[in-house]
């Protein structure tokens, strides 16, 4: 055996090992997610018109406006697909209003493009435009693939109808299904679309564009028309009102608030 075949052998070798090392998919976590998809409108048409390099690089410079807003509100960039993006709300960190911080992220997305898009018009003629879809739901967080191409991604319905409002938005705005208004509503002017026919869905989804925030956003907690007086807690807002107090005076302190889950804390 001369030393290429002992080489070839070896290779072989480490190729039958590597599924092994590397171990199996994991299972993944099941989480709720508010998902956030945004592409190019008809990006299909700008490409054809444009080389391959000059097409990279306009997308190069777009890509700042469309990941900047998704990370000042804490989500995540799961994956760039050429001419759009898919983000994640609630992963790998989660906040009690993902699905407010992803509506807030695509009504930026929107805004940050005009100017790129005023840019794009002057230097190439082209009407430049991306939409927005967003869906909250349950999804499974998990290591897919083979062991030789793998990533952490989520799987579910969530996130092929939060696919699907993206795909049936008009250009420069938001949509929304159902499931996120319903988390939401309170804080944001929409238009509601009625429901709409989504491509693989057996029934119709209910869907909403944004307009914009409330200028007189409502409370996202409790349930509308019904409020209640605190009751037994006058020590501590005494105690609340006093360090406003102080820090109207320019003394500022932290104040720690300390207690069990569902004891009204944020309330």
């Amino acid at each position: 055996m001369n030393s290429q075949d002992i080489t070839s052998e070896k290779q072989r070798t480490a190729l039958a090992r590597k599924p092994a090392e590397r171990g199996s998919l994991g299972k993944g976590e099941r989480r709720v997610l508010t998902v956030l998809f945004c592409d190019v409108v008809n990006s299909t048409g700008m490409a054809e018109q444009l080389d391959p390099e000059d097409w990279t690089d306009l997308m190069n410079e777009a890509f700042p406006h469309l990941t900047a807003p998704i990370h000042r509100y804490e989500g995540t960039v799961a994956k760039l697909m050429g001419d759009g993006l898919l983000a994640f709300f609630g992963m790998p960190t989660a906040h009690e209003d993902d699905p407010q911080r992803a509506v807030l992220a695509g009504l930026d997305i929107i805004d940050a493009v005009r100017t790129f898009a005023e840019q794009v018009k002057r230097d190439h003629g082209f009407e430049f435009g991306v939409r927005v879809g967003i869906n909250t739901g349950p999804v499974v967080v998990a290591d897919v693939g083979s062991s030789e191409a793998m990533e952490q991604t989520a799987m579910g319905d969530a996130v092929n109808v939060a696919a699907r409002m993206e795909q049936t938005a008009a250009a420069g705005t938001v949509q929304m299904s159902g499931d996120t208004y319903r988390l939401v509503a309170p804080l944001f002017d929409v238009e509601a679309l009625g429901a709409i026919d989504l491509k693989g869905k057996a029934e119709p989804v209910p869907a909403y564009q944004v307009i914009g925030v409330k200028s007189e956003p409502g409370s996202s907690r409790g349930i509308a028309g019904l409020s209640a007086p605190l009751i037994g807690r006058d020590r501590e807002i005494a105690a609340l009102k006093a360090a406003v107090d102080r820090l109207r005076e320019g003394r500022g302190q932290i104040v720690c608030l300390i207690g069990e889950a569902g004891l009204g804390k944020s309330r």
